[in-house]
């Protein structure tokens, strides 16, 4: 039987996420999927659709699909790896760049407002938990 505590955790740690992502999305324009490639693309320079898909920890069809409704609004462009033909590598375009940019000031804003009036202690203490778990989930994925 499941401790009364640990499902109330579960649950609100989702419902928790989802307004977050929601509001982020609301107060920035850009969904979290595709604002995640963007600013990984920014700060990384151009990789593989595959390194894209592991840095990211999300599946190859699911980035496939954010990749080219991003291509066509001219934010990221892909082609083919010109060592190995396997491979798909990813840029940012100049556009992309100018999206980050752009919704950058937004994503502080946002950032400030949701976590502004919480003790650094306790968000520390928090993250420091959430690392914990996420560890451990990790750890049971790859036994499974």
């Amino acid at each position: 039987m499941i401790a009364p505590h640990h499902l109330r955790f579960m649950q609100q740690l989702g419902r928790s996420y989802r307004a977050l992502v929601a509001g982020f999305e609301v107060h920035t324009g850009q969904s979290m999927a595709r604002w995640r490639i963007l600013v990984l693309l920014d700060k990384s320079g151009p990789m593989s659709q595959k390194m894209l898909a592991r840095e990211l920890g999300i599946g190859p069809a699911a980035l496939t699909r954010q990749l080219k409704a991003m291509e066509g609004d001219g934010w990221v462009q892909r082609s083919n790896d010109p060592q190995d033909a396997r491979l798909i590598n990813v840029a940012i375009t100049a556009t992309g760049r100018a999206t980050v940019q752009a919704t950058m000031e937004r994503r502080n804003e946002y950032i400030e407002w949701a976590l502004g009036g919480m003790p650094a202690e306790e968000l520390d203490a928090f993250s420091d938990m959430l690392l914990q778990l996420e560890q451990r989930l990790g750890t049971r994925a790859s036994t499974l």
